[in-house]
């Protein structure tokens, strides 16, 4: 009995002791490299990585979004330059979604580009010049131009799995020309609501991923191309599984959407639908620049989305 008590109590203290440095390790595995936060902050933001040290671009990219340097760590700092550009709250909404709600007001579509280009061609727009200052204060003068009171009305909804999104190809895929794990890009063509609230916006961009080429072999054998459509972003920025499921399917083959493309030629590869492959009869085949089809949510997200009351 007393030797049972000895192990339990020895068992316990190792839990104590391990489960610090198993959340320690955790912790540092979860903070990203800075140099690399930085580049993709600068992107999303000016289109280019900025010269310069990385202490330097920190500080002026901060005097950009928001106006001032804060005193913290460099990771603190960048956490929350991302918060800022990103990430929705419940009374504080982000750049990039007050950005694509503005779009959806002026344009009823989404462009693409770096945010600092597309705040630029709003504001000339709407007021004949281009302003100087962070990008906060004046991503707030154009809410308050466009929005009622200056109020963006969105709210949380959960898209379930299964729902359709109407998809175009930005870039040509080729049986010859291309190569296993080529990019390519595309977009929603057109606005998907659910809830009477806007989550795709139509020209939401994302990237995709070519898994595989087979190339025509002896005896009539097809050229196939998987394609993995990986996340499709929604209106708030948050990354959504899609794939090539059932219910794509089923919409791609009744109402033959696809453009120069034979919807009877379309079939799924892989577990799950995550592989979507388009079969076409004959020896090199094409995947035209412009083609519009159905994918399908993936797995059921929780998104912020826009209510337009001017539709």
């Amino acid at each position: 009995m007393r030797r049972a008590i000895w192990n339990l109590l020895g068992i316990v203290l190792l839990i104590v002791f391990l489960v610090p440095v198993v959340q320690a390790e955790e912790a540092t595995q979860n903070i990203q490299n800075p140099m690399g936060w930085m580049n993709q902050l600068e992107e999303m933001t000016l289109g280019t990585v900025q010269p310069g040290s990385l202490l330097e671009r920190l500080d002026q990219f901060e005097m950009l979004v928001t106006g001032k340097r804060r005193d913290a760590s460099l990771v603190e700092r960048l956490t929350r330059l991302d918060t800022v550009i990103l990430t929705n709250q419940p009374q504080d909404i982000s750049l990039l979604y007050k950005t694509q709600a503005l779009e959806w007001a002026l344009f009823k579509e989404v462009k693409s580009g770096p945010l600092k280009s597309r705040l630029e061609q709003m504001e000339q727009l709407l007021f004949g010049r281009i302003y100087a200052g962070p990008l906060t204060k004046r991503l707030e003068k154009l809410v308050n131009q466009i929005y009622p009171g200056g109020v963006v009305r969105g709210r949380w909804v959960s898209i379930p799995e299964g729902l359709l999104i109407r998809v175009r190809m930005l870039n040509e895929l080729n049986s010859k020309q291309n190569h296993s794990g080529d990019s390519f890009q595309y977009e929603a063509a057109e606005t998907v609501m659910y809830n009477q609230a806007i989550v795709f916006p139509k020209g939401m961009r994302s990237v995709g991923l070519l898994r595989e080429i087979k190339r025509p072999g002896n005896l009539g054998r097809d050229a196939v191309l998987k394609v993995d459509f990986q996340k499709l972003r929604a209106l708030d920025g948050t990354p959504v599984a899609a794939d090539y499921g059932a219910k794509a399917s089923e919409m791609n083959s009744s109402h033959t959407r696809a453009v120069g493309i034979s919807t009877a030629g379309m079939m799924a590869f892989g577990p799950g639908g995550i592989l979507f492959g388009m079969v076409i009869k004959g020896k090199e085949k094409v995947i035209p620049e412009g083609s519009e089809f159905y994918i399908q949510v993936a797995e059921p997200a929780r998104i912020y989305t826009l209510i337009d009351d001017r539709r």
